[in-house]
């Protein structure tokens, strides 16, 4: 049976051209890292396909502890650090608490 999140994250980055494939690089590294956490049900980055300089971090997560811890980790610090030395130019987050899963019968 597949973890449903209690908490999904959306964040989209935009970046200068030429700091595009070391945001690239350092987004993967990350996820990578998350995704090996306990608590990270899934966290997936995309590149978008009309505008290479965007991208977007589809995250989902057990609970806010399990967030918080990975957010407080030394490898998440890390990141932050060598982000902040990119150039992105804007930055958004938005962070969605899940209520119930319903399953839902579609017709064949």
């Amino acid at each position: 049976m597949t973890q449903t999140p209690a908490l999904l994250g959306y964040t989209t980055y935009r970046l200068v051209p030429e700091d595009v494939e070391a945001f690239r690089s350092l987004a993967l590294r990350m996820a990578a890292v998350a995704k090996a956490r306990d608590g990270c049900v899934f966290l997936d980055v995309a590149q978008d396909a009309a505008d290479r300089a965007t991208f977007r971090l589809i995250e989902g997560w057990r609970d806010q502890a399990a967030l918080d811890a990975h957010g407080a980790s030394a490898e998440f610090q890390a990141v932050l650090q060598e982000a902040a030395a990119l150039g992105i130019v804007g930055r958004s987050i938005d962070l969605y608490s899940i209520a119930e899963k319903q399953a839902i019968d579609l017709p064949a």
